[in-house]
This record gives C-alpha cells, structure tokens and sequence, in this order.
C-alpha cells in the first residue's frame, strides 16, 4: 500500500489508538530492550515503537527504523527527539546494515506485506548477533470476525481486502519460514483485539477508510455497495450490535550463540 498525506495521516491515527498502543506495550515487554543495546525496527512506519525503544536503550544503544516508504520515514524522523535513534528508507530483503550488528530485531505487521518473506527472514537472521532476538508479529486477515446483517457482503468486501498484502493468511507459515532461515522459535503469542463498541480510535473504526481506499481503488465492489457495507457498521453501532474482532501472532525467536 502507497501513502499519501490522507492515508499517512488515517494511519497514525489508527496507531495511536488505544487498540494498537495496548499491542505496542505488549510488542515492548516480549522484546524486552535493555540499556546500550542496538535495535533495529523494520517497517517503523510512524516511528512510534522506535520512539519508545531508544527510550529504554538511553543514549549509550543505537534504534534505527527502516521504512520503504519516504514519506513514513520524513514524519517519523521530523519527531524524533533522540541523537541515537535515526529512520531510512530501505527494502526489508535487503537490509543495509553489516552481518551480526543488532541485539535486537523487531518487526510489526509488515512481513505479511513483503513478497519473498524467505528473503525478509534470511536478513533477519544475518543482521542479528549471536545470541540476539527478534519479535516478527504478523496479522492473520483472514481471521477477521466482524459482524454483519449482510454477510455475503461482507465477505465480498473482506476478499477484495485481502490482496492488500502479499500474504493475507502468513502467521499459518510464518514458524516453518522463521526456522528454514536459522532461527529458533521460542514462543508464539497472540494478541486480541475485540471491539464490541466503536469507542474513538478503536481499531474497528480506524480499518473502515483503509478498507474503503484500498477496495475502491482496485474498483473490484461497486462503490454504492462498498459505501453501503462501511455505513452499516456505524448503524450497527448505533442500535448496540457492533462487533469486531482481530488478533496478532509474534513470533518471538532468537538467533543461535
């Protein structure tokens, strides 16, 4: 998905709802950042885990976050506040970083987004030291539940969705990926997301115009009976019958001494 300012703006909303920043306290206790470590963020996006990473490994540790997207890497680097964390566009196939530099990897919710996901966790594998880990948490999408009076609708609009990255369902394969690359797999967790009110900044409201943007665009459902599909949740809300509900899979793993 590209991001124009509209999008990157929806994004970072939908980041610094409560939904997601409850899943980044969860991503930042699982990798647990010490004082003076190295960390890298791939697909940092908005920046915001970066930010609070560099803040628990002070001035003596190094965060970069890397983007393949110029415009997430401008906002996030335009508000960062510390000398030693720093953003810059590049592939997460091919990281332009030297072998066993890192203590820490982590990346959310991009591996489902990249194409040769053997490509992104053979990287992961030759940036980490030694003994370092990494948090790789992936969504599986087609795993949504979210409720609708109009189910084939629903169901349409959900399977037009789903081509909006390169693997809607990764998490399935991700283990058996992450172990072909070297790593070890230490533990496999999941994080709920269940919205039975559309609360401002819930994740289930914030999806609605990504949805939308995305499926319009692909033109693949009718723009009356895409339009009718987001105004049913609102109504749905309305009445008391709202219900979403979403998870993500972290992969927690570690690179052999």
């Amino acid at each position: 998905m590209e991001y124009d300012d509209a999008a990157a703006e929806r994004l970072e909303a939908v980041y610094l709802g409560p939904d997601v920043v409850s899943q980044r306290e969860d991503t930042l206790q699982r990798i647990s950042v010490q004082k003076g470590e190295r960390v890298l963020d791939i697909g940092s996006g908005p920046g915001f885990l970066a930010a609070q990473i560099a803040d628990q490994t002070g001035p003596g540790g190094e965060v970069v976050g890397i983007d393949i997207s110029e415009q997430m890497v401008d906002r996030a680097t335009k508000r960062s506040e510390h000398d030693w964390l720093s953003y810059r566009c590049a592939d997460a196939t091919e990281l332009p970083f030297e072998d066993s530099y890192f203590d820490v990897v982590v990346s959310t919710q991009v591996a489902e987004y990249v194409p040769d996901v053997a490509k992104f966790c053979s990287e992961v594998f030759r940036v980490l030291k030694p003994g370092g880990r990494a948090l790789i948490l992936a969504t599986d999408w087609e795993g949504v539940c979210w409720h609708s009076e109009y189910p084939d609708r629903m169901d349409k609009v959900l399977k037009a969705f789903a081509p909006h990255c390169a693997d809607s369902k990764l998490p399935r394969t991700l283990g058996a990926r992450l172990r072909n690359a070297g790593l070890v797999v230490n533990e496999v967790s999941y994080f709920s997301i269940i919205n039975t009110d559309r609360y401002d900044g819930c994740y289930g409201e914030g999806m609605v115009p990504f949805i939308v943007a995305y499926v319009k665009g692909q033109k693949t459902v009718p723009d009356d009976e895409l339009q009718a599909w987001a105004e049913e949740q609102s109504a749905l809300n309305a009445i008391g019958e709202h219900f979403f509900s979403t998870g993500r899979f972290s992969f927690s793993v570690s690179k052999p001494s």
